[in-house]
């Protein structure tokens, strides 16, 4: 499987840093990010290098539903699976497991109000 994290500014690079200090190296996994300065076509010619790189099965996770590098993404959906709102436990999952099955779900389930999650093991450990 491939995977390319697509992001305004350098956050997709960054995610693959931050994931790779975690994991280590990921095979198959770049990232092209969306500069100030660029505009849709720029990013479309970027994003189409780093598929040409790619066989078989590619994984597109993006930093935002309707922004330039998802809107891009889309026209390849005929070659690629395309999900937005990346975050680090979504790549983490996505490596680890290595299919798509429950991407979504395993994302939606690492959001947490962390001061509502300390009050109940508070909670826990007062009983």
């Amino acid at each position: 499987m491939n995977i390319i994290l697509i992001s305004h500014g350098e956050f997709a690079k960054s995610l693959l840093e931050t994931a790779e200090m975690i994991l280590g190296k990921i095979e198959n996994a770049q990232s092209v990010c969306l500069y100030p300065h660029e505009g849709s076509g720029d990013f479309k010619q970027k994003f189409e290098l780093a598929l040409s790189h790619t066989r078989g099965k590619t994984v597109v996770l993006c930093d935002i539903m309707g922004g330039t590098p998802c809107n891009v993404a889309m026209h390849y959906l005929d070659r690629t699976s395309l999900y937005s709102g990346m975050n680090l436990p979504m790549l983490i999952s996505l490596v680890s497991e290595g299919n798509c099955d429950e991407l979504i779900e395993t994302a939606r389930q690492q959001i947490y109000d962390v001061a509502v999650q300390l009050r109940q093991l508070q909670q826990e450990d007062d009983e």
